[in-house]
């Protein structure tokens, strides 16, 4: 029996998380549903929220990690971004809607984070 999908982008996940720690983020929440979609990550660093995705990639055959970011899933990220800051009120001067592309080269992960995806 395989790994599944879901058990997949946890790992990597988590792989993100603690790559986005050591550059000074801090995980929020994780898997944050809405109507609109999952939002991967949500993270704080300087008073600024990040809505992040993770996207991982074994190979680049069905694509980059970078390709996987549609203009749909951009939109349906800013949505479900829009629900989580009016059900969390807090002290954010702003937001932005980031990915993050994992790739494995040589044995060693490779990230790829875009801090606005709308840039």
């Amino acid at each position: 029996m395989g790994v599944n999908k879901r058990t997949v982008g946890l790992f990597y996940e988590k792989e993100a998380v603690q790559h986005l720690e050591c550059l000074g983020y801090r995980l929020i929440t994780q898997n944050y549903w809405t109507d609109s979609g999952e939002i991967d990550l949500v993270l704080i660093k300087d008073q600024t929220l990040y809505f992040v995705e993770v996207k991982y990639r074994s190979s680049d055959a069905f694509g980059s990690p970078r390709q996987a970011i549609t203009y749909k899933k951009k939109i349906n990220m800013k949505k479900s971004a829009m629900h989580y800051l009016k059900a969390n009120h807090g002290d954010y001067q702003s937001f932005s809607i980031s990915f993050m592309g994992i790739t494995r080269e040589a044995n060693r992960l490779k990230f790829d984070f875009i801090e606005n995806i709308f840039d």
